[in-house]
Order: structure tokens, then C-alpha cells, then sequence
């Protein structure tokens, strides 16, 4: 079993104003799992939400060679300023289908175009063409047992590229 300290743990309440805050956003969310239901953007709000099961890369103990118990955490990740969505992969028919995000890249090419492209499994992407980068993480649960005891690994994607 996985030991964290539930008095010192705390939920991670974050914000994103700039390219280095969306590599630590990307990272802590890297794996999470998301029902695509849980996906919406308020178009008149100009706010993309994603409830996210977030892999809790920063309470795991992942000096263990062998599988054990592994920490998921229910999040919310906010973008605000989203001038338009667009999605590849992604059937929003299938609102019961579960995808993961492996992670996100910051695009800019002037201030008038910016985006961010949340990479998914399967080869599904969501771009969301922002104004500016003003983003928000907020763990909204207690860490909780993953259901399975393996722990994420990308060696082997790395190794067919």
C-alpha cells in the first residue's frame, strides 16, 4: 500500500498564467482518465471545464519496482478566454466513452493566435484557441485507491518512436 500523510497532504489548488505553469499542469495531469461527458465549453462564458481522475504523480511512491496501490484524485482543470474548441477523435455522441490525456502543448504564433492541444489516447486531440493562458487546477476530492495496482508507463511509446 501506498503510505501518504493525510495531514500533510493538500489538494492542489493552482493557476496557470504562462507557458512554464501549463508544462506543471500537463504533468501532474499526464494519464489522468476523463469521461466525455465530462468535457464542456461554455461558449458565452468563454470557459472549457474537464473533470478529470487525476494520476497523484506527486504522493505516489514510484521507487517501486513491483505493483501496488496507486493514488487517483477527482479534478477539475478550467481554461478561461477560449475563443473557439475544435476536437478530432473524439465522439461527443459517446458521452459514456473514457479516454485518458497523456498531455498538452502550448501554441503560439502571435498574441491574436494562441492554442493549446490536449493530447488524448487513441490519437484524439481537443485545440482550444485562446486569447491568453489563464488556467485553473483544483483537486475536488481525497486521494483514493486506483482500481488498477499498475502504475502508468510510456517506455514502450517511447520506444516505437
Amino acid at each position: 500500500m501506498v503510505n501518504y500523510n493525510k495531514k500533510k497532504y493538500r489538494k492542489l489548488n493552482l493557476a496557470a498564467a504562462n507557458e512554464d505553469d501549463l508544462v506543471i499542469f500537463s504533468t501532474l495531469c499526464q494519464d489522468s482518465i476523463i469521461k466525455i461527458s465530462n468535457i464542456k465549453w461554455a461558449k458565452n462564458s468563454k470557459r472549457f471545464n474537464i473533470l478529470l481522475t487525476r494520476f497523484c504523480w506527486e504522493i505516489n511512491d514510484l521507487s517501486k519496482k513491483k505493483d501496488t496501490c496507486f493514488k487517483r484524485v477527482n479534478s477539475i482543470m478550467i481554461f478561461d478566454n477560449v475563443l473557439s474548441v475544435k476536437s478530432k477523435g473524439i465522439r461527443q455522441s459517446r458521452s459514456d466513452m473514457i479516454t485518458s490525456l497523456l498531455t498538452f502543448d502550448y501554441n503560439f504564433l502571435c498574441f491574436e493566435k494562441q492554442s493549446i492541444d490536449l493530447i488524448f489516447s487513441g490519437d484524439a486531440q481537443i485545440t482550444i484557441d485562446i486569447e491568453c493562458i489563464e488556467a485553473f487546477l483544483k483537486d475536488v476530492s481525497e486521494p483514493f485507491e486506483s482500481t488498477s495496482s499498475k502504475r502508468p508507463d510510456h517506455q514502450n511509446d517511447y520506444e516505437k518512436s
